[in-house]
């Protein structure tokens, strides 16, 4: 990940950060961004939870949120939505196209398309 990036940590995610730290943020959004993730009430090493994150970051996780299910958000980690905010902060930052395609692993064409409709987003608006 580029150093420069800085992950936007919508609801929980920002509260887990808060609390826990952001990298333990950014990995459960990484792994379980847009979908859910169950909570133990005593993680053990061999949770899903704990492989993720660690097993010291999922008891902290089940101290502050409790134990059952959790939606993980994304944020602008993943999915669609995570790489266009991705995209748009390196095309920013003044990245090449191809620079950004490859720090996000996506298609050059996805940048260009995303770049395209960012450009398309700053021009005035003619009246009809």
């Amino acid at each position: 990940m580029n150093k420069a990036f800085k992950p936007y940590l919508p609801g929980v995610l920002a509260l887990i950060a808060e609390e826990v730290g952001e990298e333990v943020a950014v990995r459960l959004a990484e792994a379980r961004g847009g979908r859910a993730i169950y909570i133990p009430k005593t993680p053990k090493s061999d949770t899903e939870l704990s492989q993720i994150v660690g097993l010291n970051p999922a008891r902290e996780l089940s101290k502050l949120l409790g134990h059952g299910t959790l939606m993980v958000p994304c944020g602008n980690i993943g999915g669609a939505g995570g790489r266009r905010a991705r995209i748009e902060a390196l095309w920013h930052q003044g990245l090449s196209q191809a620079q950004i395609a490859a720090e996000v692993d996506v298609h050059l064409r996805t940048v260009e398309r995303v770049v395209a409709s960012l450009r398309d987003d700053r021009e005035p608006k003619l009246p009809l």
